[in-house]
């Protein structure tokens, strides 16, 4: 191919010059990106951004050594500003996450201790003598043991239980549903 460098290198046949430099240079250039970055979709933009810029600088060259050293540079620099935008992206993409998933755990957080505060308040809504007996019970103590510890019999411990079970699964029944929707 013809050379259509000289003196005045983009000069009355600028187009065949660019024509000319783009199929000599766009494949290495490529290459010289692909070092840099792994898309050939963001490759090949950095290349044709390279030669883009060399079109709007095209007036600033007089010889093919320095559109070359040029064209490098560029294609460098526009390589890393792409490993920079990329890095940028990873970074939001990560924080989104990381904010949904504290979102999630604040609202299951929120959730668990509003349905805590509900129970304790309809525990603490049991008679005394209920409540004693339902905390030992929690707290895996057999019912022998419980009479024993109150000075009641097997039968009120039972009673006691029964009677607390009774009424924090009726007071708590809507609570129940809900969870169970979730």
């Amino acid at each position: 191919m013809e050379n259509y460098l000289s003196t005045d290198f983009f000069g009355k046949d600028s187009k065949k010059a660019f024509r000319y430099l783009y199929d000599k240079y766009a494949a290495t250039l490529r290459y010289f990106a692909s070092r840099y970055l792994e898309d050939d979709a963001v490759i090949e933009d950095v290349v044709q951004d390279a030669f883009l810029n060399l079109w709007e600088k095209r007036r600033t060259f007089q010889a093919e050594n320095a559109v070359k050293a040029y064209l490098y540079k560029v294609v460098r620099s526009l390589s890393v500003d792409a490993i920079r935008h990329q890095h940028v992206i990873d970074r939001y993409n990560d924080y989104v996450i990381r904010e949904e998933e504290d979102q999630e755990f604040f609202l299951e957080n929120m959730l668990e201790s509003e349905v805590f505060l509900l129970v304790q308040s309809v525990f603490d809504e049991l008679s005394p003598a209920c409540r004693e007996v339902y905390q030992l019970s929690l707290n895996g103590k057999s019912h022998e043991e419980i009479a024993q510890l109150m000075n009641i019999s097997i039968n009120t411990v039972k009673k006691h239980k029964n009677n607390a079970n009774h009424y924090m699964r009726e007071r708590l029944q809507h609570v129940l549903s809900f969870l169970l929707w979730l």
